[in-house]
């Protein structure tokens, strides 16, 4: 956070053997005049809300998500810039864990459905997510099927569900009007997949083979798979 978005922290709190490590964190702090203390663990834990802490807890202030615009995804297209895209992925765990794999993957940009079923950044997404969540510009859509289908003229769409395609590589995936497109992945509910809606607005739809013994892999496991074969990968 200190890294991205030093100025959204208005207070700091940490414990006696963490503190050791934050010298230039309160360095920073105290040139904005903003208050940080040491406290005990009991005492982090009762800020927090959690037992979880990792013995530094940050105040923000953060902005409510903004929508995204098709002229927005025109603009990173023409910078070869990839999406990761998730409808209903419900668990804040899951989600803090795909976002943390898109950005250990380069991926800046994040969209998630605007809807009662999506999981948004909490305190247990941004625990998860590892400083994931301050790297990557996450922003929210309104009608995922019209987006996707509209975003299809500046990426190449992929979807992960298991009747899709069984895990082709990019080059063969894609056809020759698409070739050279950056890549949106669309990631669905854990338990439901994809919407019709949403993978019949899906350029094309993959799933990724296993042995059978397990149905389908954890979402957070499936985004890294797709992320390294179709961003990484790529053409």
């Amino acid at each position: 956070m200190f890294r991205y978005k030093p100025h959204i922290v208005e207070r700091l709190f940490f414990d006696d053997a963490t503190g050791k490590h934050l010298g230039d964190v309160c360095k920073f702090l105290a040139q904005e005049r903003k208050p940080y203390r040491q406290v005990s663990r009991d005492e982090l834990v009762r800020i927090s809300d959690s037992r979880h802490h990792g013995g530094v807890v940050a105040i923000t202030r953060r902005r409510p998500l903004e929508k995204v615009t098709p002229k927005a995804v025109s603009f990173w297209a023409k910078e070869g810039l990839p999406l990761l895209i998730m409808d209903g992925v419900a668990n804040a765990h899951n989600f803090g864990a795909i976002v943390r794999a898109g950005a250990y993957f380069g991926v800046e940009k994040v969209l998630v459905a605007n809807t009662s079923r999506q999981a948004r950044p909490n305190a247990s997404a941004y625990r998860i997510a590892r400083g994931a969540l301050d790297m990557v510009d996450l922003r929210l859509v309104d009608n995922m099927p019209v987006f996707l289908k509209t975003i299809r003229q500046s990426h190449f769409v992929i979807g992960s569900n298991p009747e899709g395609k069984p895990f082709p590589d990019l080059l063969s995936l894609c056809p020759d009007q698409d070739a050279g497109k950056p890549v949106a992945l669309v990631l669905g509910n854990e338990e439901t997949g994809l919407s019709d809606a949403v993978a019949d607005a899906c350029s094309e739809v993959v799933s990724i083979p296993g042995g059978g013994a397990i149905d389908c892999l954890n979402v957070a496991s499936e985004a890294a798979l797709l992320l390294q074969k179709y961003v990484v990968d790529g053409y």
